[in-house]
């Protein structure tokens, strides 16, 4: 758009987009959690318990390709809507047309039908997933308070789990149908504000005695570990200031 201003980044606005941004991208950090638990789900299922190499392997492959899924959004975002001037409507029906619009504006308006499509399929997928995932999160964590309970494994369980939450998600998204922009800030920062814990959790468990030492990571990779907890940490800090002062 001519004339158009980019807006500063770096002020108290640009940094809660960016923190809501690193909150999800490439993927939450509470995300390692259920990982683990469909890669046990898989040795159960298949009989198999695979080597560390072949772990990593899957590991990476899914975390690189959602990285570059991450990339490839962020690109889209840019492409078609940065610098236009457009304002994303906080209703959630208002924004999935605006997102359809987008496509439909640089393709044509016949690719309309197979981008709400795609969208649908790509939309309802995560939330099988997402709710496949905290289930079974759920379900270890009641098993760990209360041992006796033992309710990982059992369909009949997991299934209600599934339930339950997809009641209390249509609720919540019910209550903020008005202004989805809130419940996703929200999302987005609560993910961000607990991923330096989550993450000093996932490196205290992979360093703990229950790990040999050879599948334990590199020195390398701690370190990383580190920083990025430190990175994580200081724009949390960073964050509560803004808000308090």
């Amino acid at each position: 758009v001519e004339g158009y201003t980019p807006t500063p980044i770096f002020n108290e606005v640009g940094i809660l987009f960016l923190i809501g941004l690193m909150g999800w991208m490439p993927t939450t950090v509470e995300a390692s959690s259920w990982v683990s638990l469909w890669s046990i789900e898989k040795w159960q299922t298949s009989g198999r318990k695979p080597s560390l190499k072949e772990s990593l392997q899957e590991f990476n492959v899914g975390y690189f390709l959602t990285a570059l899924l991450a990339l490839f959004f962020m690109i889209i975002g840019w492409m078609t809507l940065y610098g236009t001037n457009t304002e994303l409507s906080g209703n959630a029906v208002t924004f999935a047309d605006q997102v359809v619009q987008l496509f439909t504006t640089h393709i044509g308006p016949w690719a309309y039908i197979f981008i709400a499509i795609s969208a649908f399929a790509t939309m309802f997928s995560t939330c099988m997933t997402a709710h496949d995932a905290v289930a079974r999160v759920s379900l270890d964590i009641i098993d760990l308070l209360y041992p006796k309970t033992k309710l990982t494994g059992k369909k009949g369980y997991f299934a209600l789990g599934v339930s339950v939450l997809a009641i209390v998600n249509f609720l919540v998204i019910a209550a903020f149908s008005a202004n989805m922009g809130q419940l996703v800030a929200l999302a987005t920062f609560v993910s961000f504000v607990v991923a330096p814990i989550i993450g000093y959790m996932n490196l205290k468990n992979v360093m703990s005695y229950e790990i040999p030492g050879e599948f334990r990571p590199k020195k390398t990779l701690q370190w990383l570990t580190y920083l990025g907890i430190l990175f994580l940490g200081f724009f949390s800090v960073y964050y509560f200031w803004m808000v308090i002062f």
